[in-house]
């Protein structure tokens, strides 16, 4: 355990988007310094063709050149890289390890579904008291879809589902489907997760969800912008409903130019709070809270354990 002000750098490498985060360590916590979101949707590639393209290869070597240099310029003393569905799937993955170490110095580690929820978990633990408490986190993410129970504070079933937003867009694509007929797509996927929550939540019942992924995120803050409600750390069912309708009757490009989203965040956030409405209605959860943190949080505390 780091007993010293210590400056780390958390990777994120998903298949919607790379993000780092910069912090500072103190015995008082965390401090974020500087946080990047470079939007290489390498899932994109990996769902369709199986491995990352050779366009996306150069712009994720870039992309890692400018972390270090930022890294060197903080002052960082530890960087810790993972990457999660879309790297876990690729064919070609040994090879974007070794260009990434190559240009950057930077190891990367593709972790499993379960080791994801577990940084996740130890994540949303530090801004929400879990401890005698039943809840189910639930994290959306561009190929999969993490659903962990926690019991008391302590992780005590996961699963890891190939469901993402960016796989979701695919799959539409592949089918020539439009994003109205996204109930057909979801109806498909929704068994698993839904014999999953049940099998789990036979013994005790759910006390509420929590939501983490920036998608998650994004539907917090269109709380205030659509429904004119200012707090961003939860959503009720109902509210979470209202959102997906007028989400619905707008185009990707009203979505860029009225809501102020991010072309990248636009296309996909119909399918994640989709996804989230229908893993509530399976749980029975009226209310799902939305901490703010995620899996780079994770990483971060991750390393400062070791």
């Amino acid at each position: 355990m780091l007993t010293e002000k210590k400056r780390l750098a958390a990777i994120d490498i998903g298949s919607n988007a790379i993000r780092m985060v910069i912090a500072e360590y103190s015995p008082q916590g965390l401090r974020p310094l500087k946080k990047y979101r470079i939007p290489i949707r390498l899932g994109a590639d990996v769902f369709e063709k199986g491995k990352i393209s050779g366009k996306n290869l150069k712009e994720a070597a870039r992309a890692f050149r400018k972390f270090r240099e930022v890294s060197n310029r903080f002052g960082v003393t530890r960087i810790r890289a993972v990457g999660t569905s879309a790297m876990r799937e690729s064919k070609n993955r040994a090879a974007f390890v070794e260009l990434i170490r190559r240009k950057s110095g930077i190891k990367i580690e593709v972790i499993d579904g379960v080791e994801e929820a577990r940084l996740i978990h130890q994540a949303v633990a530090k801004e929400i008291h879990l401890e005698g408490h039943r809840a189910l986190l639930i994290d959306i993410g561009g190929g999969s879809v993490e659903l962990t129970f926690s019991d008391a504070g302590l992780m005590s079933s996961t699963q890891s589902f190939p469901f993402g937003t960016v796989r979701t867009l695919n799959l539409l694509k592949k089918k020539n489907l439009t994003e109205s007929q996204l109930g057909l797509v979801i109806g498909e996927f929704i068994a698993p997760l839904s014999n999953f929550i049940h099998a789990q939540s036979e013994s005790s019942p759910l006390e509420f969800a929590i939501g983490t992924g920036g998608n998650l995120e994004a539907l917090g803050r269109l709380k205030d912008q659509i429904l004119k409600k200012t707090s961003k750390g939860d959503l009720s069912y109902n509210e979470l409903g209202l959102i997906i309708e007028r989400l619905r009757a707008m185009s990707v490009k009203d979505r860029i130019e009225k809501l102020e989203l991010r072309p990248d965040r636009a296309d996909v956030i119909v399918p994640a709070a989709m996804v989230v409405q229908a893993v509530m209605r399976q749980s029975n959860l009226e209310k799902i809270l939305i901490p703010h943190v995620g899996l780079k949080d994770g990483i971060l505390w991750s390393m400062i354990k070791r």
